[in-house]
């Protein structure tokens, strides 16, 4: 489809926007009113449907009387000149479509609309349980892959303006390089905050910018900015409130047992969970403050959507860290996941991936992963387990009664005997093989559908960038620094086989 010549002489002219038409729409009536004698066109208005319906390109209608009377001294053209195709002139949306219907049909929980006119447009992102959704700004250019880095084509003087006035908001935006390939594209996506400058240069003959190849949009790179940008914009809309409210995790922590209503704090699905896996980490590490002996640990989390926290969550990294102190002993730290054979066959590929990177983050940190299959291991608490001492229950995740989280700890002789024997049974009964981390993950990925050899060569690519660039965390609670080293580590997996 090609655009109307009036859509692209308003661009041209800069009168995209209604208020601006407006006023030179104005100015010529009264122009043409004193001309002529009738008064009418002085009067003469456009309303902004109206506008907005001459404007997009594909209106192929044509306005009479005194608005096509100012329309033709205004724009120079014939109203039928002006809302008929333009000579030349290529529908920009008809040709970035492929890229709309790639991103709205490759994952299910991924839409990108584009109005028509142009290539900007709103990439809407939906969570499923305890991820809120979200959306972002988008700008679709069409890019070469030269080596390493996809480059911007060359863009005329009028694209450049549009992708500064693009990139000039503060507010959360990606670029999507679009790369022609046969019947199909590659889509490269960066972050629009690392493109972000007071005004562009004079570009350079491979363009004003440049995405990296390893930025390429597949389940590793999408499952990343599904998670993130999700995460991020409940926590900067809960800001405030969290801010606020952490003085109840002093309160709580001075409890033998505690389980707050969510009803306390008007918070986020997101927020909630922030909240509950901080003070869960606080609650794990006061606790274990004075042990001597290696604890074992049992995580909730069962879907990518879930474990994604480990990720990002900035305190998570810090806990890992805390715990390192156990790592010298004789004795392997061990966590266990209990990862359902439903749960797996429900999820994306991409959300599989980000539970892969979540175990893998803590093989990077020295743990010891087990999983176990059976559903019915899916009610065991979150908790570390000090055998014969001591067992620290904290769940923050799919807490019975909405409560933020439930916490408490025991030393009760019955219940260290059942958690032990919880983690007997989960030795006895793990799917994953290996003696080492290589041959756990491995082995893990065949579970999970994933496959092994495009994950880690994929993981080495992006650890080499970093994660920022792709998409870059706003919100003060959260980090990158986790996943990056997660990326490393599975990237130098890749290199050693």
């Amino acid at each position: 489809m090609r655009r109307t010549l009036f859509s692209l002489l308003l661009k041209d002219r800069d009168l995209l926007r209604w208020e601006a038409f407006c006023i030179h729409f104005t100015a010529i009536g009264r122009e043409l009113a004193h001309e002529t004698g009738n008064r009418r066109l002085a009067t003469a208005s456009v309303g902004r449907t109206t506008f907005d319906r001459w404007s997009s390109g594909t209106w192929y209608g044509r306005p009479r009387g005194e608005a096509a009377q100012i329309l033709e001294r205004m724009l120079g053209h014939t109203v039928g000149e002006l809302f008929s195709p333009a000579p030349d002139a290529t529908e920009p949306v008809a040709e970035l479509q492929p890229a709309a219907t790639r991103l709205g049909s490759r994952w299910s929980t991924s839409t990108l609309l584009l109005p028509a006119g142009g290539p900007v447009g709103t990439w809407e992102i939906a969570g499923r349980q305890r991820l809120d959704g979200t959306s972002a700004a988008v700008h679709l250019l069409p890019v070469t892959r030269q080596g390493e880095d996809a480059d911007v084509s060359d863009l005329s003087q009028d694209e450049l303006r549009d992708l500064e006035r693009f990139l000039r908001p503060a507010r959360r935006g990606f670029l999507v390089g679009v790369e022609k390939r046969h019947d199909d594209v590659n889509l490269y996506v960066r972050d629009a905050a690392t493109a972000r400058r007071p005004a562009l240069p004079t570009p350079p003959p491979t363009g004003p910018l440049s995405i990296p190849a390893a930025y390429l949009l597949d389940d590793l790179t999408y499952g990343i900015l599904w998670a993130l940008t999700q995460l991020d914009d409940s926590l900067l809309a809960d800001d405030q409130v969290l801010d606020t409210e952490q003085h109840l995790f002093k309160t709580y922590l001075s409890l033998p047992r505690s389980a707050p209503s969510q009803l306390l704090v008007g918070l986020t699905t997101v927020g909630s969970s922030w909240m509950g896996s901080a003070f869960c980490a606080r609650h794990i590490q006061q606790e274990l403050a004075d042990a001597t002996e290696v604890p074992m640990f049992w995580t909730r989390e069962q879907s990518g959507e879930e474990a994604a926290c480990w990720l990002f969550f900035k305190h998570k990294l810090d806990y890992l860290s805390a715990l390192e102190r156990f790592h010298g002993t004789a004795a392997q730290t061990v966590r266990v996941f209990c990862l359902p054979e439903a749960e797996v066959a429900h999820s994306e590929t991409y959300e599989r991936v980000l539970l892969l990177l979540a175990i893998a983050l803590m093989e990077c940190f020295g743990i010891r992963v087990r999983v176990v299959t059976n559903p019915e291991y899916s009610k065991v608490d979150g908790v570390a387990l000090i055998p014969g001492q001591r067992a620290v229950i904290a769940n923050w995740g799919r807490v019975p009664g909405g409560a933020l989280w439930a916490a408490s700890s025991t030393s009760a002789r019955g219940e260290l005997r059942t958690y032990a024997t919880v983690f007997a049974d989960a030795q006895d009964a793990e799917v994953l093989g290996g003696d080492d981390p290589t041959g756990r993950l491995r082995s893990l990925a065949d579970y999970l559908g994933l496959d092994w050899s495009w994950l880690t060569s994929r993981c080495h690519a992006l650890g080499e960038h970093g994660v920022a660039g792709l998409v870059r965390p706003r919100s003060r609670l959260l980090s990158v620094d986790a996943l990056d080293e997660t990326l490393l580590f599975l990237g130098k997996l890749a290199l050693s086989r």
